[in-house]
């Protein structure tokens, strides 16, 4: 569906931009006649503003679909964090929670280290765990 909305945005903003361009042109040309001017600004009153309206609507909508998209994963990954947090009783490695949010390791270890600082834990080391993020109860 998204990419079928990408389409139509892209072919309506071609067209009523392309409307728009040639109609203001004519517009602008001394050498066309005063029935001319009359038919571009027709066209773009009827052709262009209104594809280029409906192309610009479609990408807006693209985008506010997207952002909400981007803020359910997030909520998605904060509930994962949240509940793994309990399990463990406050420490969290990167792999463990990579693997219950089945998320890339850099994502899990940019995820933690937000997280570690606003929640303000503390750090330890281990050879075979790596980096413990212990959180604060």
């Amino acid at each position: 569906m998204k990419i079928i909305k990408k389409i139509l945005a892209g072919t309506f903003l071609t067209i009523g931009l392309g409307v728009l361009m040639l109609g203001t042109n004519d517009l602008i040309d001394q050498k066309k006649t005063d029935e001319d001017k009359e038919g571009a600004l027709a066209a773009i009153v009827i052709l262009g503003l209104p594809s280029t309206a409906i192309g610009t609507w479609i990408i807006w909508s693209l985008q506010r679909q997207y952002q909400k998209e981007l803020q359910q994963i997030y909520l998605n990954k904060e509930q994962m964090f949240l509940q793994l947090l309990e399990q463990e009783q406050g420490r969290i490695t990167i792999t463990k929670f990579a693997l219950y949010a089945q998320i890339p390791i850099e994502e899990s270890k940019q995820f933690l280290e937000e997280k570690a600082k606003q929640l303000n834990a503390n750090y330890e080391t281990n050879e075979q765990a790596g980096i413990i993020y212990i959180f604060p109860e």
